[in-house]
């Protein structure tokens, strides 16, 4: 039964109105009709489209095809079991990107009509989508870039001293992040370690993560101690920042190297206080609390003197590491005190922060929610 004239008009609008170039196959394969936008995307000659024959517009546009065997072989996987719908993507070798939608038509009895294809130009929407994830791929290349800058490239070696750090940025490392540590020389004999984590994450948390580093460097120039060191930061930042609400958290230990073991003189600034184990697996809370660092005029600091003995180690976390998360639970404080305390007394520096960070990730899922960072300091037993 033909349409009326007015509805075929009306057809014939529809099919011409769309964004999509459009052609319908009959069940014999014969194209009964295609719009004007199909005919613009594939210039298929005028004969070909004159006698109707699919299978001759498919032999015409195969040499345009970056793969046309791929091409063909779907077209006819989809005509010989003519069910439901097929979405690719096709990519032509003047460079353009065709969105490809198929869909099998049938009658109210099921019986099959034929096929209806749907073509719609995208080369604009993934060249942009290229530019973005370029874009994207550089900027994480840039960060990862900064971030490393803002950490040592590799710690010093410290005579008689074993000193390790772990830092893993949480995600996929794209993004500036807080956390820092540093280990440099004071005196002929006296070394520096410091961990510490700035509130927030980008540029600005990168500016002020390397503010940090240098000020605590500067400070042990004039040979401050750990409390005064940390003070000298404070100022700073109330310079730098007098109106942010940004503020920094760290522990800064000072290391004197003596006869029979080490001296460690320690100021912490609102930050998770170190655990300090010994041979036999006692692990001690290092207390020395303070204030954060950046918020007020006058913090409040303390500073605490420890001996180490050989055997005895040193750890040092940034909260990355204690909140790690299953679920509603953290990591936490006691968790990590259990696993210092089960490890083996001759494990290295290296070997403990290898342990708190594989812990912390195993906790969480191997997904760190934050970015973490270790920082072990261990006298050696002589052999």
């Amino acid at each position: 039964m033909t349409a009326p004239a007015g509805e075929q008009r009306l057809l014939r609008a529809a099919l011409e109105g769309g964004l999509d170039g459009m052609v319908v196959v009959s069940s014999d394969g014969t194209m009964i009709a295609m719009n004007h936008q199909f005919q613009a995307m594939w210039p298929i000659p005028a004969d070909v489209v004159a006698s109707g024959s699919d299978e001759a517009a498919l032999g015409s546009v195969l040499d345009k095809l970056v793969d046309p065997d791929a091409f063909l072989l779907r077209v006819r996987e989809l005509y010989a079991d003519p069910r439901g719908t097929s979405r690719d993507e096709l990519l032509l070798r003047d460079g353009r990107v065709f969105d490809r939608h198929g869909t099998a038509l049938s009658d109210d009895d099921g019986g099959y009509l034929g096929w209806a294809w749907y073509f719609r130009d995208v080369t604009a929407e993934r060249a942009a989508a290229q530019a973005v994830l370029e874009a994207s791929e550089r900027f994480a290349a840039l960060a990862k870039t900064l971030q490393e800058s803002l950490l040592p490239p590799h710690l010093p070696d410290v005579p008689g001293i074993e000193v390790a750090a772990r830092h893993l940025p949480a995600g996929h490392g794209g993004e500036l992040v807080g956390d820092f540590y540093d280990v440099f020389q004071t005196g002929r004999t006296t070394w520096a370690v410091v961990i510490g984590d700035v509130c927030g994450k980008g540029v600005e948390a990168a500016k002020v993560t390397a503010l940090a580093r240098h000020t605590l460097r500067a400070a042990a120039i004039g040979h401050r101690g750990p409390r005064q060191a940390l003070l000298l930061l404070n100022q700073a930042l109330r310079q730098h920042q007098p109106d942010s609400e940004r503020f920094v958290t760290a522990v800064y230990a000072g290391l004197e190297q003596r006869r029979g073991g080490l001296r460690v003189r320690i100021s912490a600034a609102g930050h998770p206080p170190g655990l300090l184990r010994t041979p036999g697996g006692e692990v001690e809370v290092v207390q020395a609390p303070g204030m954060v660092l950046g918020l007020f005029d006058h913090p409040d600091l303390a500073e605490r003197r420890y001996d180490m003995a050989p055997g005895c180690a040193l750890v040092l976390v940034t909260d990355g590491v204690l909140e790690a998360r299953r679920g509603t639970d953290q990591y936490g404080d006691d968790r990590l005190a259990a696993l210092l305390a089960g490890l083996p007394d001759e494990l290295s520096a290296s070997g403990i922060a290898a342990a708190v960070e594989r812990a912390a990730l195993d906790f969480g899922g191997h997904e760190p929610s934050d970015d973490t960072a270790v920082l072990v300091v261990r006298v050696p037993v002589a052999v």
